[in-house]
């Protein structure tokens, strides 16, 4: 359900893709190809599953307008989440916090933070020099090479948004096996990211990727009385918004519209009534895509089939069409089984579509 990369905000995306063959590291030297640098600095970074930073962002956009962003990010792929405090050196600061299981921004000063139905691919771009720094390197060609003693200069071909490419160069450190700057360019753009305080797999507390709203700010929609709110969401989408059947007692907490693939898409966040969250994501026209690395079973649930899967922090992500409405519902096992069971075996609440 998350990850992309790069765009900065009105820029564009460099998509990035798995790593390749492991093997362990051997020492650089003068006469080795690009490819052969490439290649071993991967070897070292390969088992990056954490990151703390900080991280000062130039990006030059279209028009030439330059935009700096001060950056702390927290990342961890197990499971994968993260966060993200970004200053700009104009405007107001914001947050990111991804806690594997929804998306929460939050802008300093703001009455409402927003509950988002898929990681933005317009925040990725500050996680390049994160766990995403590995997918980064491997997605490159290696066009040149220079190495010293305590540093390799690798100069790169990227790939970007549909039919773009980037030209980078990557100054990586000997010393520390650690990134020191990350330079691309492009037509119309260029991005210079120089990372600080670079602590690889420390243990970060899961508590890091909570989002504690401050006193009075609440979800972008505020939801007090079911009816009512849901009704005024109901109408910007054209299919009907299904509901967790009653005897469930989940808490709603949020509501929010978004969209996927030019696709409508509904975001429910419930509580449970022991606090756990629970996230119902439906929309209509959409594929159901597993999130990567998470294995399904297809299971008959009465008269309806339904996919079931193990999430990485022990919760469960269940998956059904109902009426033409795909239904994904990830949280605690008990509860994603009841939902599920309770969709496909009655008939469920819903709102009718406007």
């Amino acid at each position: 359900m998350k990850r992309g990369t790069f765009l900065s905000v009105g820029a564009v995306m460099l998509v990035l893709s798995g790593c390749g063959t492991v093997h362990q590291p051997h020492p650089i030297s003068h006469g080795m190809s690009p490819t052969e640098v490439k290649n071993e600095v991967l070897a070292r970074v390969r088992d990056w599953h954490a990151v703390k930073e900080s991280i000062t962002e130039v990006f030059t956009g279209p028009h030439h307008v330059v935009t700096v962003y001060h950056v702390k990010l927290l990342a961890d792929t197990n499971p994968d989440r993260f966060r993200l405090e970004v200053t700009p050196a104009k405007g107001e600061p914001f947050e990111v916090i991804d806690n594997g299981l929804n998306t929460v921004v939050y802008q300093a000063g703001a009455k409402h933070y927003s509950v988002l139905t898929d990681d933005p691919n317009s925040l990725t771009e500050f996680r390049i020099l994160g766990t995403d720094f590995p997918d980064a390197i491997q997605a490159s060609r290696a066009d040149g090479v220079s190495v010293s003693s305590n540093e390799v200069v690798l100069h790169l071909t990227s790939p970007l948004a549909t039919n773009v490419t980037a030209n980078t160069t990557l100054w990586f450190s000997l010393t520390t096996n650690t990134p020191v700057k990350w330079q691309s360019s492009w037509a119309g753009g260029s991005l210079t990211e120089t990372p600080t305080h670079i602590q690889i797999n420390p243990s970060i507390s899961s508590a890091a990727f909570n989002f504690n709203p401050p006193t009075g700010v609440t979800p972008e929609v505020a939801l007090t009385q079911e009816g009512t709110e849901l009704n005024l969401v109901q109408n910007k989408v054209p299919f009907p918004i299904v509901l967790p059947p009653n005897n469930q007692n989940l808490v709603l907490e949020g509501v929010n519209v978004g969209s996927r693939a030019n696709q409508q898409v509904v975001l429910l966040t419930y509580n449970t009534e022991s606090g756990s969250p629970v996230v119902i994501t439906e929309s209509r026209g959409l594929p159901f895509k597993p999130p990567s690395g998470v294995s399904m079973v297809t299971e008959a649930v009465g008269l309806m089939t339904a996919k079931i899967g193990a999430m990485p922090d022990g919760d469960e992500i269940g998956a059904l069409t109902l009426d033409k409405t795909l239904l994904v519902v990830e949280g605690p096992t008990t509860v994603v089984d009841g939902l599920i069971n309770g969709w496909a075996n009655a008939s469920p609440s819903s709102i009718p579509a406007s």
